[in-house]
């Protein structure tokens, strides 16, 4: 309860220090572009971050009963309750059945009305979930299912299914990013990842988790692709550039604000407000994408264009912060903690 408590407080006091109104990704239904283009607030005024904030990913949803497993001993809830602890290497499995969850183990067994809850000793420490089989074209059929930080088994009445959720520091999440190869150019790679913890701490709530809005991202392309500790190993160079540049976000007139990405342009970018639905945002108008010309537009079209982008690192050799500015406009890459 008091990991719980003190999780709130960091996320309520770092996003309250910034003044950001967010969006949650709870519930929304499946598409297949990844930094969705939309209005998640307005620009704040300027701010001064201290904590690193907390992050929660809906992984997947589910009907079936789930498999949990660690290298290091884990904290068992159901709820706020204190129920005991998992050893390490031991397995437990978690069902929901007649509005009632089922934990069992070796050495512990529970059923309950609150939700289950496993938290780590250490937050890097991570846990594998055996009967999730999660596989990504082109990524050796490795199975992506570890994950590091807090597990959350969590019933939905929006959607009428548990969600398996992972809670975790904001800097880890980044680390398991998957939206570019391994081989990128180092620069291109910075910037996506600027970009892409920009977005998510525009998405983190502000408020405890409801039966409602129980996470702020999707760990799939709904937002941002998301393989988590197995991704690390695949692609250390992505960790790497996350390590490079913990902790920076792109900011305008002092404040972190929204960064969407997407794949490919047709030689320019789209102005947010003049797209369906799209609203005045001043860092995100249109701008030319060279390498792009001539091409097939895939993806929403708003920000920066990952084509473009590896290719100004590759054949211009633009820095990580030169291609942040070039495709949201008038802004700055800040350290925000």
């Amino acid at each position: 309860m008091k990991k719980n408590l003190l999780r709130g407080i960091l996320n309520i006091v770092a996003i309250l220090i910034v003044g950001i109104n967010p969006v949650f990704a709870a519930d929304v239904a499946l598409s297949m572009t990844s930094s969705t283009a939309e209005d998640p607030f307005a620009v704040q005024p300027a701010r001064e971050l201290i904590f690193e904030p907390i992050i929660r990913v809906g992984l997947f949803k589910t009907a079936e009963a789930v498999t949990f497993v660690s290298e290091f001993p884990y904290e068992v809830y159901s709820g706020e309750k204190f129920q005991g602890t998992l050893p390490a290497g031991e397995k437990a499995t978690f069902t929901y059945l007649n509005k009632r969850y089922n934990f069992k183990s070796e050495s512990l067994f529970f059923g309950s009305e609150g939700y289950v809850r496993l938290v780590p000793q250490d937050s890097e420490h991570y846990f594998a979930l055996p009967s999730l089989t999660r596989t990504v074209a082109g990524r050796k059929k490795i199975n992506f299912n570890a994950y590091r930080g807090t597990m959350e088994f969590r019933f939905s009445p929006k959607s009428n299914i548990p969600f398996v959720i992972n809670e975790l520091r904001l800097e880890l999440y980044v680390a398991g990013i998957a939206e570019s190869a391994n081989d990128a150019a180092e620069e291109y790679l910075k910037a996506l990842l600027v970009a892409a913890r920009s977005y998510a701490y525009s998405h983190i709530s502000k408020l405890p988790p409801t039966e409602k809005r129980m996470f702020d991202v999707y760990a799939t392309t709904v937002d941002q692709l998301y393989l988590g500790y197995n991704s690390e190993g695949y692609m250390p160079r992505v960790v790497a550039a996350a390590h490079a540049t913990a902790g920076e976000m792109v900011t305008y007139q002092g404040s972190p604000v929204v960064t969407p990405y997407f794949s490919r342009s047709n030689g320019k970018t789209k102005n947010w407000k003049n797209t369906p639905g799209g609203a005045d945002r001043p860092w995100l108008q249109s701008v030319p994408a060279l390498y792009d010309k001539g091409k097939t537009m895939l993806g929403h079209g708003i920000g920066m264009s990952n084509y473009d982008a590896m290719r100004r690192a590759l054949k211009d050799g633009w820095t990580y912060d030169q291609t942040l500015k070039h495709y949201y406009t008038g802004v700055e890459v800040e350290k925000i903690y």
